[in-house]
């Protein structure tokens, strides 16, 4: 369980993704050098959120193809966040807000384009 009070003025990316989505596969490693970009910034949280509906699957998962880091499961966030695919990565900005929302997988600008709204939603 996460503490909504951990996520408070912070700017919070979400990545929701499924062991079964083979975009979300290839998605990963992008998201990952973004959290490099960020790892020293205490204001940036990053989320994995899993949307699987058989949960048994995901740690399995998780160890075949080595993702670290915790990962939360979606636990009707889809529905209050209006998830319609995956992946897509939401950003909130620090007052809880919706700042961006990144539908599908783009791979040739994703780290870019990730990287540039983050540092637009941590502007006061």
């Amino acid at each position: 369980k996460l503490g909504l009070s951990a996520l408070k003025s912070k700017v919070v990316v979400f990545d929701f993704w499924a062991t079964w989505c083979g975009p979300c596969r290839a998605q990963h490693p992008l998201y990952e050098q973004v959290k490099k970009r960020f790892q020293g910034n205490p204001d940036v949280v990053f989320l994995s959120i899993d949307t699987d509906e058989d949960r048994a699957m995901v740690k399995p998962f998780l160890d075949e193809v080595k993702w670290g880091g915790p990962v939360y499961f979606e636990d009707g966030l889809s529905r209050a966040l209006k998830i319609t695919s995956i992946p897509t990565t939401i950003l909130t900005d620090r007052h809880g807000q919706i700042f961006s929302r990144m539908n599908g997988f783009k791979p040739d600008r994703f780290v870019d384009m990730l990287t540039t709204r983050i540092r637009d939603a941590l502007q006061p």
